[in-house]
Order: C-alpha cells, then structure tokens, then sequence
C-alpha cells in the first residue's frame, strides 16, 4: 500500500509541471559547447583583449552530405580582432573547428575594423558562402559599409578573400541585415538580399528599400546590386529560400516604421513574401503571408528593454511548403505562432499558434527535417522568480508532424541569466537570430546562453543535435 501510495505521488508531482503551471516537457541530451579560444596571427594580439561574447549563429548543412556542417557567429570583442568566427564539423556536429573568418578584419589581412550579421549556405556542390555586414575605417567622406561574401571550395579548411558584394557610405545610404542563399539546385547559383536605407550623417532614415545581388559562377563575381522592392515603409529581416519547384522567396517583415523602443505601442505589421521564377532576375509583387501586432520583449523584473523586437520573424521551406514564424508578447500573454503556404508562397492559411504562455516568449527559429517534421527553437523566461537578481532564460525546441498543427515541447537548454549577457543600446545581445537546420533525420541547431551556462566569458555557442523524439 505504501508503494503505491508513492507511485501515485511521484505521478502527481511530475503532473505538476515547471513553475509556469504547465506540464512539465521532456528535455533533450544536453547541448555540445562549441564556442572559445582560438588561434589568431599574431597582428591580432598586440591589443589588450577583452574576453570573448560570441552572438548571432547562423548554420548550414551541407545538401549533398548532411555530415557536413558549417556555423558561423560574430564574436564581439572589444576591440574588434577576431570578426566573424567560423566552425566546421566533418561528423554531424559530434566534433568541430573553429577559426576567425580570414582578410576580413585588419589583423588577418582585410580592410575592415568590424564586422557582424553572418549568414551561412552551403550549395549542392559543397561551396560554403559566408557573408557578412563590415564596416571600413572612417573617413572624412563617412563611414563605408560593405556586405561581403567568403567562400570556401574545401569544406571550411580554406578560404577566398571575401568578394564585396556592396558599398555604401553614411550619407547617404545605411545597408543592414543581409542574408545568403545557396542555390539547392543549380550549383554555382547564390543570392544575397538585404535592407538599404537613406541617411544623412547623423540619422539612418525609417525608410528602406529591399536590394539584392546573385552570383552565377560559385562567388566569383556578383551582379550589380539591384532594389527589388520599396514599400515607402521600413522593410526587414529579409530571408531567402527556395522551393523544390525552383521559386526564390523573399520573405521580410515590413511595418510603417519598426521601433526599438522598450515599450512601441501597438502597430500592426505584415510578414510579406516576394516569388522569383527565373532565378532572381524578377521579382513578383509581394504576397501577404500574415498580419501581426509588432511588439518588444521586456525584462519581466525590471521592464527594461530586452533585445527581442517583433521584427524577428523566421521563415523555412521544404518541398514546396514555406513557413513563417513570428512571436507577440503582450501586457497578460505572451504567444508564438506559425503560418503556413502550400503553394510556394502563393496562398497561405491562417496562423498556428504554438505557444500561448503568460511568461514572455521570443526569438523563434524554424527548419524542416528530410521526414517532414517542422523543428523550432526558442527561449522564454518561465524560471524567473520575481524580486530576482537573475533572469532566467530557457532554451526550447518544438517539433510539429502534421504541419504546424500541433506540437509537441522539450527543453533544449538553460537556464541562462540573460542579465548576465553584454548590454548594447537595445538591451542584452545574444543576437537577433539563432541557426537550425533540418536533417534527414532530425535537427541540428546552434544558440548562445550567457552565464552560468557559458565558460568561455560573457556568452557561448552551443549546438544540439536533435533526433527522433529525443
């Protein structure tokens, strides 16, 4: 009798769930710490260096052989030596490598003082395309920021000087966030988008243009840079997919003006989507995927600004299925939801939503796995106890086998205390995205915890391989 009784209670304290009343979800293995120490020429030391806080991993698999897999983070260092750093994996991410990015920073032989928002793609004929946003010493005319494309031909063990893609000087133009796309089909083909806005020498201008470049020959040479979309509006996050009929999407998030202000009142926004039958060389008129209310994530002790803004969309695609994610955080809930298109971004149906919680939610990630099943990571702060010094933030991954439909959670990783994270001027920087990939077999996926979960300083890479129902 006294050991059922105890069954019964061990049944009702798993029952219980975490300290946000829901159930409690299974966790998944830990994940591998993939960020610290590497080896720099020796014009990188001859500064003081302060300890590293890498932020905003993006991730590739390799199309032809999914044990080929590259991830890439801006470091943060201050002062600015390192840049972008790059890991390679030759196992499936059992075991990586890692080096700074070369000839983009001064100390490894390139013409930069800084560099950030690294994105990776891997084309089927294993060409790895790295870019980045770099910036140039200043000069009396203003500051030059160029995007830049990196390519290595030899799985990561070497690389090409970076191919500059744009230049633009403030004034009077502002390049931000580009994003690359290695052409799954036709080896060779790659695509670069990014948001161009006008400015004067003080001020970047709330308006944009959405401009885009492609490659033809592996990274060789790149096509004259070319607006393919201006809404009058501020147009962001663009991303680039493909579906497995060939079309090239675009998808961004655009708004009458994005703001980054700790509490933005209420405006409403479109997740819109541009479709390109011949390989970027023209451009549909956009289609509305979804329309959502534009707010910030905020630290729930302080009501400080958290670095989590509702421009942080995320879209994936497999086959000729395209999703889109997008998180709201709201005065009594806190909700991320997924929309859906069938027809390569023609037609899309109305939101799922996957989380609806009263502890803030944020920064969602997507890919598809080779079977199909939708993945998708994301952090909240449900362990943050009121009156704490702390703000614990966990780690989740979500996985859906009927398209979005329904869900199934597990914790990823955590707590971390987000507090603990560098500050910018919008809050801790962990990043504006993390990276997940599909496998045929399940995910991998690279994100940043700060402490106590990183060793290395302020903030770490972390990768989780994630397979089946583990």
């Amino acid at each position: 009798m006294r050991a059922r009784g105890a069954a019964a209670l061990a049944a009702l304290l798993a029952l219980a769930g975490c300290d946000s009343g829901q159930l409690k979800e299974p966790s998944l293995p830990p994940p591998h710490l993939i960020s610290g120490p590497i080896d720099l020429p020796a014009a990188c030391s001859t500064r003081p260096q302060a300890p590293a806080h890498p932020g905003e991993p993006s991730l590739a698999v390799d199309p032809g052989d999914p044990r080929e897999l590259v991830a890439a983070w801006q470091e943060n260092r201050s002062p600015d030596d390192v840049g972008i750093v790059v890991a390679v994996s030759h196992d499936g991410g059992t075991s990586w490598t890692r080096a700074a990015l070369p000839s983009v920073l001064a100390c490894t032989g390139g013409l930069y003082v800084h560099a950030g928002d690294p994105w990776v793609s891997i084309g089927r004929d294993g060409v790895v395309y790295v870019s980045a946003l770099v910036v140039r010493p200043r000069t009396a005319a203003g500051t030059t920021r160029d995007i830049v494309v990196s390519i290595s031909r030899d799985h990561g063990a070497t690389w090409e000087r970076p191919a500059v893609v744009e230049s633009a000087t403030m004034p009077p133009s502002f390049p931000d966030k580009e994003t690359i796309l290695a052409d799954p089909r036709r080896p060779g083909y790659g695509y670069v988008v990014w948001a161009e806005y006008g400015a004067t020498a003080s001020s970047v201008s709330p308006v944009d243009q959405v401009v885009f470049a492609r490659t033809t020959d592996a990274g060789r040479t790149w096509s004259k840079p070319a607006p393919i979309y201006s809404g009058q509006d501020e147009a962001q996050q663009n991303q680039l997919l493909m579906t497995a009929g060939g079309v090239l999407l675009d998808v961004f998030v655009e708004g009458s003006s994005l703001p980054s202000t700790p509490h933005p009142p209420p405006l409403p926004v479109k997740i819109r989507v541009l479709r390109s039958t011949d390989q970027g060389q023209s451009w549909s008129a956009p289609v509305d995927a979804a329309n959502f209310t534009y707010t910030n994530a905020v630290d729930p002790g302080s009501g400080a600004q958290l670095r989590f803004f509702g421009q942080d969309i995320v879209a994936t695609a497999a086959g000729n299925a395209v999703y889109v994610a997008w998180f709201e955080n709201h005065a009594d809930f806190s909700t991320i939801l997924v929309a859906r298109s069938e027809d390569a971004g023609r037609h899309w149906r109305p939101a799922q939503v996957v989380v609806r919680q009263k502890p803030e939610a944020f920064l969602p990630t997507l890919a598809v796995a080779g079977d199909a099943t939708v993945g998708m990571l994301w952090f909240d702060v449900r362990h943050f106890v009121s009156g704490s010094s702390r703000l614990d933030t966990d780690v989740w991954f979500s996985t859906s086998r009927d398209r979005g439909a329904h869900w199934v959670h597990r914790h990823a990783a955590g707590p971390f205390d987000l507090r603990t994270a560098p500050r910018g001027n919008l809050g801790p920087f962990i990043g504006d995205y993390m990276g997940v990939v599909g496998l045929p077999d399940g995910f991998g996926a690279v994100f940043v915890q700060a402490r106590p979960q990183s060793r290395n300083g302020p903030t770490d890479v972390f990768f989780s391989r994630i397979t089946g129902s583990s």
